[in-house]
């Protein structure tokens, strides 16, 4: 009773989730085009009311689409370590923490020591990674903190792509009005901390693994010396 009820909220969970990445990509011609008359009309709807009915439903529509990618990628997520017995509370809780701080409209440029000092921790962890054995995951807590990198990869990956909201890649158009360069930095300050976590999770779960998996072999060595 309880294996099928679990079953269920993971096939619930998946599909809310496809829902969602599919948002992600039509918000692109539902939300984002009446968002942008709204700001050409100076925060105004049609009818020149600051706050109306078309107003609310192009204010959900905007940021259902906003949070859209990110909310799909959490649930599947979520739906894959309820079924592999993972630690979801955790990806639960961290994953809608950082939601909650990447939420936050505007940050204060940090300066160049920023990117030069996560830019050369990226590279470091790159390079450790691409130097540690390739190793089968075995370890619960790997399991989980590798899901967490693959789920900090693909908010990056939507930071990055032309589907995002700042790419314009659809919106060719808009390109004679350049983004305020507060919103350049805001963006690039939150892709820097997406790629710093997510190759941070992938190096720690290897790490983890791997003394997992030679603690594994110390005890089994005790066992057939005894």
């Amino acid at each position: 009773m309880k294996r099928d009820r679990k079953k269920k909220v993971n096939i619930w969970l998946i599909v809310i989730g496809i829902l969602f990445l599919l948002y992600a990509v039509l918000g692109n011609y539902v939300a984002l085009p009446g968002y942008i008359r709204f700001l050409e009309r100076g925060g105004t709807s049609v009818s020149g009311k600051s706050f109306d009915l078309s107003v609310l439903i192009g204010a959900t529509k905007t940021i259902l689409w906003m949070y859209s990618f990110q909310l799909g990628v959490l649930l599947i997520s979520i739906a894959y370590s309820i079924r592999e017995r993972l630690y979801t509370k955790s990806l639960i809780a961290f994953g809608f923490l950082w939601l909650i701080l990447w939420s936050w409209p505007k940050i204060p440029a940090p300066g160049s020591w920023f990117y030069i000092l996560f830019g050369s921790l990226i590279i470091a962890i790159i390079t450790l990674i691409l130097l540690h054995p390739k190793q089968e995951l075995s370890c619960k807590l790997g399991k989980s903190l590798f899901l967490g990198a693959i789920v900090f990869f693909s908010f990056a990956t939507w930071e990055v792509c032309g589907l995002g909201s700042t790419g314009r890649m659809l919106h060719p158009e808009q390109s004679s009005t350049p983004l305020a360069h507060k919103i350049l930095v805001t963006q690039s300050t939150k892709l820097m901390f997406e790629f710093v976590l997510a190759w941070g999770l992938l190096l720690t779960s290897q790490l983890i693994n791997r003394r997992s998996i030679e603690d594994c072999k110390g005890v089994k060595s005790t066992l057939d010396s005894c």
